[in-house]
């Protein structure tokens, strides 16, 4: 017979064989599309300006990422592309701890007693993602484009960082809003579409308008958009370049949110806010997280809502969707840089 000492030691070790096997395959879905691009990040770094910033402690549970380019209606420059990818290198450091760890409920005890210590953003479960001086995204940084990236090799450099860190953005355990005021144009429709959920003011609007430039989608966004809305209708969007707007984004199942101009951080906020569960809690304790089960709560709050997100977004990160995306840069990478679409970008003010 096996002893109860044997036992244990039996059940502990199975645990720890199926946490191993759980970490694996989380740190796998963490993984990149296009491989180490670091040499490609390090290139565009130097292109432009503008800055990608993010604040954990914008909201409890949920930080705010802000596109900072005004001067260019907050379009992409290179520079801007390498912050944002910078961004999601940070936040997939820093989700590990619920996501990876804590599946392990051997450690958990061990992590509740150091939750003080660590830093804030492990209580994260949503970002917004939104743009400076009330607009969102026109998209590439023209300006950079006609100096910098106007050539089928650079384009083909920028497409494949742009589409492995949305691509990234998308498989963290985070639930994502864009707040959208103003516009969000090319690029920046393509952004939108890698968040979870969309929040537009009453006068935004988001426009494909990569047909304009004689392109198609290159950072993953048609593939997005035909997740979103369906075939028929995503080449409606981007053959035509009609903008989407409040009406036919509630229609489509593409718009989530309206909000007054200017509220659409705070709606964002609200909206996410259903989500972090740990907020009442706390709330009901005083506020202060000095209960004994608060940082517990927000523990089982956070790895909850996480789990749920990595459900989701596992049917993204297949051969098949992968491939789909690869093919979708191909065919941009075909059409960057030949006459029709340098033709188009110069003739385009800056």
């Amino acid at each position: 017979m096996i002893s109860i000492l044997n036992l244990h030691k039996l059940v502990n070790s199975s645990l720890n064989s199926i946490s191993t096997i759980s970490k694996t395959r989380i740190i796998r879905k963490l993984s990149s599309l296009h491989g180490n691009l670091t040499g490609i990040r390090e290139e565009l770094r130097k292109l432009g300006h503008g800055s990608v910033t993010f604040d954990p402690k914008y909201s409890r549970g949920i930080g705010l990422l802000t596109l900072q380019n005004p001067e260019r209606h907050n379009a992409l420059s290179g520079k801007m592309m390498a912050e944002l990818s910078d961004i999601v290198d940070k936040l997939e450091n820093v989700v590990k701890f619920n996501t990876n760890d804590n599946l392990n409920s051997v450690n958990n005890e061990n992590k509740l007693n150091n939750v003080n210590e660590l830093d804030k953003e492990n209580n994260l479960i949503g970002i917004i993602v939104t743009g400076s001086r009330n607009t969102f995204c026109s998209g590439l940084d023209l300006s950079v484009a006609k100096d910098h990236i106007l050539t089928p090799e650079n384009g083909k450099k920028m497409s494949l960082l742009m589409q492995d860190t949305l691509f990234r953005f998308g498989q963290l355990p985070l639930i994502s809003v864009a707040a959208v005021e103003g516009h969000a144009l090319g690029g920046g429709a393509e952004l939108v579409t890698a968040c979870d959920f969309r929040c537009i003011s009453e006068t935004s609007k988001i426009r494909f308008v990569q047909v304009k430039m004689s392109v198609i989608p290159g950072w993953g966004g048609g593939k997005r958009l035909i997740d979103i809305v369906g075939g028929v209708n995503a080449l409606k969007i981007m053959g035509t370049s009609d903008p989407i707007t409040t009406q036919n984004g509630l229609e489509l199942g593409f718009v989530d949110v309206i909000a007054p101009h200017g509220e659409c951080v705070n709606r964002a906020r609200e909206f996410l806010n259903r989500y972090v569960y740990f907020s009442e809690r706390d709330e009901r304790k005083g506020g202060n997280g000095n209960d004994d089960n608060t940082n517990e709560n927000r523990i089982n709050s956070v790895k909850v809502v996480r789990g749920l997100k990595l459900l989701i977004s596992r049917t993204k990160n297949n051969e098949e969707y992968k491939n789909f995306l690869l093919y979708e840069h191909e065919l941009f990478c075909s059409l960057w840089g030949q006459k029709e679409n340098v033709d188009a970008v110069l003739n385009t003010r800056k």
